[in-house]
């Protein structure tokens, strides 16, 4: 698959575009594509925004979603949700999220981003329309059934009102995770070291990831785990339904899926397995 960059019209006339970027391989990508082919005069208009997740986010993944967004000269802010993280929304809510209600993302990052959308209609400071806001988001069709069936161009209802018109783009949406991988490695910034070990750069104990995953992360990160378990306790209730923290802790000490290294910076020179995930080349 190329690795071109589609750039609607419509985002011509657009006043801003707030780039999206967690940090991970797909917003990476994205954003190097972005950043060495969009026009001068979009690029000027572009802010780089980065949702950090407070408690559930990963060490060094504000700081390296800056200097990407720095090596291509633009904009970068950084928001988080100014009553606490994830543990503090399961604490309030007495419930951890689940499949059918993921409120972590809703709280931590679609309700941050709106906030951020109003501070940005003030700034732009425009009369007599709506400020007209493109925000692009790094997610692909390969990644899920409900994602594949997402339009790649659309308006956002939700969070458009009298002051502003929010357009969302997927730009890669159509991108297998070879072509995601190829483009990072194209834009010389190693990818965090957690990919060293683990598909995806979410948060450090996901609930919606598989249960090896968990298990691997709860060995990188023991003291988040625990963090949990004393959360799962304290509210009386599993981290998942069919899976504890104190089960997920438990299986990480007692098996052995091999050594976990302590999490290091990745070279510019990666190497990517049979699995498609690259990581850093020994």
């Amino acid at each position: 698959m190329s690795t071109t960059l589609h750039i609607p019209p419509q985002l011509h006339d657009t006043d801003a575009v707030v780039w999206n970027n967690s940090g991970g391989k797909d917003s990476a990508a994205s954003l190097h594509l972005w950043g060495t082919t969009a026009p001068k005069d979009l690029l000027k208009r572009t802010v780089v925004l980065h949702l950090d997740l407070g408690d559930a986010e990963w060490d060094g993944v504000p700081a390296l979603a800056a200097q990407q967004a720095a090596a291509y000269g633009l904009r970068f802010e950084v928001r988080r949700r100014e009553r606490g993280g994830l543990l503090d929304l399961v604490r309030d809510r007495g419930r951890w999220p689940g499949p059918s209600t993921p409120f972590c993302r809703s709280y931590l990052k679609r309700d941050v981003a709106r906030k951020f959308y109003t501070e940005l209609t003030n700034e732009l400071g425009i009369t007599g329309r709506p400020a007209r806001i493109v925000t692009a988001l790094g997610l692909r069709a390969a990644e899920s059934t409900v994602r594949s069936r997402r339009p790649t161009f659309a308006l956002d209802r939700a969070a458009t009102s009298g002051r502003r018109q929010i357009t969302t783009w997927l730009p890669i949406h159509q991108f297998s995770t070879d072509t995601v991988w190829k483009t990072v490695r194209a834009s010389g910034i190693p990818p965090h070291p957690v990919y060293q070990q683990l598909d995806r750069l979410s948060c450090r104990l996901c609930p919606f990831a598989g249960r090896r995953s968990l298990i691997t992360a709860a060995r990188m990160a023991p003291d988040t785990a625990l963090d949990y378990a004393l959360v799962e306790e304290e509210i009386g209730q599993p981290f998942r339904r069919d899976l504890s923290m104190e089960q997920i802790i438990d299986a990480a000490e007692r098996e052995d899926p091999g050594p976990v290294q302590a999490l290091r910076p990745c070279g510019a020179a990666l190497r990517t397995p049979p699995h498609g995930t690259a990581v850093c080349a020994a």
